[in-house]
């Protein structure tokens, strides 16, 4: 369902949105789903995850015959590398650059993690 919801968000030029919620806790309790996003407040909350977002998940969770209503909470605060990343979408840049050899050897020599991809091919 995640994964499904982050798709969505993305193909409709919602990335930040689809990244955040990606990375968030998803709780379901009974007809309710719970996303935690940590180390956001609520007023960029808000602006990440507006109106037109907010839509696409309600469209892709009754699609998925998922929960009817779900909330969005900005969670604890904690760390960045508390927070999971989220897998990336198939056939995306991103997915090409964390699957390249040498972004897999800096990793395991720098035990590092890939926060962001910057796409920056001409179009």
């Amino acid at each position: 369902m995640r994964r499904a919801v982050s798709t969505a968000l993305a193909e409709a030029g919602h990335g930040s949105a689809s990244q955040l919620l990606g990375s968030g806790e998803w709780t379901i309790d009974g007809g309710n789903l719970r996303i935690e996003v940590a180390l956001m407040s609520k007023k960029m909350l808000s602006l990440t995850v507006n109106a037109a977002a907010e839509k696409i998940v309600k469209q892709e969770l009754q699609r998925l015959g998922g929960p009817a209503r779900f909330l969005v909470i900005p969670g604890a605060g904690g760390g960045m590398a508390s927070v999971p990343s989220a897998a990336p979408i198939s056939g995306s840049i991103q997915e090409e650059a964390l699957a390249h050899p040498l972004v897999q050897r800096a990793k395991e020599i720098f035990h590092a993690e890939v926060r962001s991809v910057v796409d920056l091919r001409q179009k």
